[in-house]
């Protein structure tokens, strides 16, 4: 979240946005070309505001799936909630823009650079010296140490649910000052500003202990623009206010009040005000933008009447027909809808895709010609479609795993492997030996792993850093696993009096 009240991601969901699946699944992709970045697939619809026209104080409403059983963004039972709170309180050293790319955070960060590649990739980040945490103490060396000894992946005492990039740190050490942490890798890794983002204090990651339940249910220490005022299990809700002590510029919003909403009921609640903002499904979407059509446009209750003419008539016509539930339904409904008017719906993409990873470590996917047959079988496009279309977003697979379109590291390379060709999968299968109709072998599914050391996910930054996806892949398990492009769409009140929210988002 930003200082106005919505960070970075929010600003690709702003304020009634889709959920959505995957922007393609980049299948067994390999890498090499040297074509030059891809531009994003489709404008963000954000509607962009300029701080001095965003009213200051107010309460921002946002609707979310539940209360976070944790406030760990790397814990395996993190979700979306989670991650909104980790924006809001803590430091974060780098942010995604609109197209997705990370920016230096600069109330954190006055720099961060690779001073070294040789003998080993050294980072060097130097800290803004009024970046404190709310117990007084600078952010440091000793915090980024703590982050990194609890994500390795080393001490399985954590039950950490992602390591990636963490896992390749060799030492991290004070620079020459209390304001300059020195980071070395073991092995160069590309996307390290994708580190330390969300960055907890020592108090949660400095002991297993600490790490698995002192952040679950509260975090004592933050250094964010809010802080976390209440958590309300009973009620539902999470109330983070303006951090008196923030030393970057005040939010506009005086509280973000996050509060579970059912997918199913949250046309209702944008209509009586209870949220203002919150995620919906391609119905509710559709029904929104009904709402917002002018008078004497046809609805299906009042038929085709271009003039507006003889839309009671039709109504009343309908309504007789109806019994008491369903007059008394249709009346509810019908109440919505002139609520919802004053929401406009917003779509646009958020950088974030959906991977098929392939066990090519054992068994008969460990076969290459098996995994290109599969590569080769699948209509990536044709999945793209189903996921979006719906949506009236680009449907088109994405053709790297390693950046989104739109990031500067972007290259379609997955032509390295062909399109769909089930004619071509058939000839590598029975070149692997294996034969229509023939006998198959099953095995004993492996125990499942306990809750607490289950990966999952919940990048704050995402990027396409999790299990590999070429034709040699390695990945230990046969899963389909999100990462990170859903869609989404946003409706947005219609600006009044009322306070606002951000730059992209308006509150009632």
């Amino acid at each position: 979240m930003s200082h106005d009240g919505v960070r970075l991601r929010a600003v690709m969901r702003s304020v009634v946005f889709l959920t959505a699946g995957a922007l393609a699944v980049p299948t067994l992709a390999s890498c090499g070309s040297d074509d030059e970045s891809g531009k994003p697939l489709a404008a963000q619809d954000i509607a962009p505001a300029g701080r001095d026209l965003v009213a200051d104080g107010g309460t921002l409403r946002w609707a979310v799936d539940d209360v976070p059983e944790t406030l760990n963004t790397f814990q395996s039972d993190a979700d979306d909630a989670t991650t909104r709170v980790a924006q809001a309180v803590l430091p974060a050293m780098f942010r995604l823009d609109a197209q997705g790319r990370p920016q230096r955070d600069a109330d954190y960060l006055e720099s961060a650079k690779v001073v070294d590649t040789e003998p080993k990739q050294v980072v060097l980040y130097k800290l803004d010296q009024q970046a404190v945490w709310s117990d007084g103490r600078e952010i440091g060396a000793a915090d980024f140490a703590a982050q990194w000894r609890a994500l390795s992946g080393k001490d399985s005492a954590y039950w950490t649910a992602r390591n990636a990039g963490y896992d390749r740190i060799e030492k991290i050490e004070r620079g020459a000052n209390n304001l300059e942490v020195k980071v070395t890798f073991s092995r160069p890794y590309a996307d390290w500003k994708a580190l330390f983002s969300p960055l907890y204090p020592k108090d949660v990651m400095g002991t297993p202990d600490a790490f698995n339940d002192g952040a679950r249910r509260k975090l004592k220490v933050t250094a964010g623009a809010f802080s976390v005022q209440k958590v309300d299990r009973k009620d539902k809700e999470i109330v983070l206010g303006r951090n008196p002590h923030w030393w970057g510029r005040p939010a506009k919003l005086s509280q973000i009040v996050l509060t579970a909403v059912p997918l199913d009921k949250r046309a209702a609640a944008l209509a009586d005000g209870s949220v203002d903002l919150a995620g919906i499904d391609p119905a509710d979407a559709s029904r929104i933008a009904l709402a917002g059509r002018a008078k004497g446009t046809s609805t299906p209750l009042q038929g085709a009447s271009p003039t507006g003419k003889d839309e009671n008539k039709n109504e009343s016509r309908q309504k007789k027909k109806l019994g008491k539930k369903e007059r008394k339904a249709l009346a509810t409904f019908l109440r919505q809808q002139d609520a919802l008017r004053a929401f406009t719906v917003r779509r646009s993409l958020e950088p974030a895709y959906t991977q098929l990873a392939l066990n090519g470590s054992e068994g008969p996917l460990a076969d290459e010609r098996v995994r290109r047959a599969v590569a080769r079988a699948l209509d990536r496009t044709e999945l793209a479609k189903v996921v979006l279309k719906p949506l009236g977003l680009p449907a088109v697979p994405v053709g790297s795993h390693l950046a989104l379109s739109g990031q500067a590291a972007y290259a379609d390379n997955s032509g390295a492997l062909g399109g769909q060709d089930t004619t071509e999968a058939q000839a590598l299968l029975a070149d692997a030996g294996w034969v229509p109709g023939g006998p198959v072998r099953t095995r004993a599914r492996r125990r499942p792993v306990p809750r607490a050391g289950r990966a999952r996910s919940p990048m704050t930054m995402p990027s396409p850093r999790a299990a590999p996806t070429g034709s040699t892949s390695s990945a230990r398990t046969t899963r389909t696993r999100r990462i990170t492009p859903r869609s989404t769409d946003t409706a947005t009140r219609a600006p009044s009096t009322s306070p606002t929210a951000s730059s992209t988002t308006a509150a009632r």
